[in-house]
Parts: C-alpha cells; structure tokens; sequence
C-alpha cells in the first residue's frame, strides 16, 4: 500500500492542487454559492445555521487562516513530491504561487485582492519552508 502511495503522490498532489486552484479562483464566494447559489457574499448566513456554521469553519472568524493553512499544505507537499533536493527553487516556486494567485482576483469578477491574504499565503510559505530548512540542516 505503502509502495501505491509513494507511486501515485505526484498525481495525487496535483490533483489536490488543482481543486484548490479552482476553489481559490473560483469568480466569487464559494461558501455562498454552494449554500445559496448566489455569488455574493452578501447572503444572510442566519437563515441557514449549517451554512453559518460551515462560513465560520472556512473564515475563521474573519481572518484569512483558510489561506494560511492552504498555502502550508501546498508547500509541504510540494517540497515533499516535486522539490525534495531543490529548496531554493521550491521556496521561490510557492512565493510567486501565493502572489500570483492574490493578484489574480483584480480580474477575477466578484473576488478581489486583499493584503490580509497574501501576507497569509506568504506565512504559510514561510512556515513550512522554515521547517524544511531546520530538518534540511
């Protein structure tokens, strides 16, 4: 099983990758689509408690760490699958992901660039790259 896993991770990796590619250049929120059909997030989660409820698993209370936790499972297995003898390359790699990624929502419809996000893409960045430096050592 072990050997399958080992086998199938790049394509299992990229796969993820892929969803959450979609999800985070979804044109609007996602979370209010699923439960309302409607792009906005202007919908009164109120109304429906399990949407309420899953709104503030995602947001976190408004806070981007969705973002955070995103960006350190794209860096960890990245450097894991693609970048496990190239740091440097994987470290710039993700740095220029996250940014390209926030800057994208200036011509996403119904999204839009926030600073908040992309220091939170950029910390989960860091976070992993500093744990893969300290075991690299």
């Amino acid at each position: 099983m072990k050997k399958i896993i080992l086998k199938y991770s790049n394509h299992i990796y990229l796969l993820t990758l892929v969803v959450i590619l979609i999800v985070y250049l979804f044109p609007g929120d996602i979370v209010s689509y699923l439960i309302s059909g409607n792009l906005n997030s202007n919908i009164n989660y109120n109304e429906n408690p399990i949407g309420y409820s899953f709104y503030w698993i995602v947001n976190t209370g408004g806070y981007s760490t969705n973002h955070v936790l995103t960006f350190m499972y794209i860096s960890t297995f990245g450097f894991l699958t693609f970048f496990k003898h190239k740091f440097y390359s994987g470290l710039l790699f993700f740095v220029l992901l996250s940014v390209l990624l926030e800057f994208l929502h200036f011509t996403i419809p119904n999204r839009s660039f926030q600073l908040i996000d992309l220091l939170c893409n950029l910390l989960g960045v860091i976070i992993i790259s500093f744990i893969f430096w300290k075991l690299k050592r």
